[in-house]
């Protein structure tokens, strides 16, 4: 049962204070309101090292862990890599998402990078979650851990996206995972 949660959030522009980490307050108001204890909130920057060792502190403290940025098509969105190689497992592409970026790209009447096809890319065994205001899907991953198994939910960092995927996707499946919660 999920009883805990870990918020991790990524990127230069929230540890450097250019950007307020919003997602986190978002995020720990919706875990806590679907009666989830929120043990941990990581912020660092995009930097290996440090996103490792946050994942870490977060699978060791927490039954679910929902990450927010890191997923974009630049050099330093490193989430999808790191967190493929904390489970063990390869990258795997997506035709059907790559598909989905392209049209979007076509319908703003805009070139596609290429290297927006870095976000069709997911760790084996991935759940995609769709993202239907922005290029970058997230997913979900179920990893069996020295700590027990592990929930991990990896979402966009853009708020506009994000809070949408966390009402339409994560919240139902968490109420599924949970069951019926009484309140007194």
């Amino acid at each position: 049962m999920i009883e805990r949660a870990a918020i991790l959030s990524t990127g230069d522009e929230l540890t450097t204070g250019k950007v307020v980490d919003t997602n986190s307050n978002y995020l720990a108001d919706k875990l806590v309101e679907a009666g989830v204890e929120v043990a941990a909130v990581l912020t660092v920057g995009d930097v290996a090292e440090r996103i490792i060792w946050a994942w870490q502190q977060a699978i060791e403290k927490a039954d679910l862990i929902i990450s927010t940025g890191g997923i974009g098509p630049t050099a330093d969105d490193l989430t999808t890599e790191l967190v493929a190689k904390i489970a063990g497992v390869d990258l795997f592409f997506s035709e059907e998402v790559a598909e989905n970026i392209r049209r979007l790209f076509a319908s703003l009447k805009r070139p596609m990078p290429e290297n927006n096809l870095k976000q069709a890319k997911f760790p084996r065994g991935a759940e995609i979650i769709a993202n239907h205001l922005g290029t970058a899907p997230g997913y979900r991953l179920d990893l069996n851990t020295p700590h027990g198994k592990k929930h991990l939910i990896i979402l966009p960092g853009v708020p506009r996206e994000l809070k949408p995927m966390m009402e339409e996707t994560v919240l139902p499946w968490l109420r599924k995972m949970r069951g019926p919660t009484t309140f007194f």
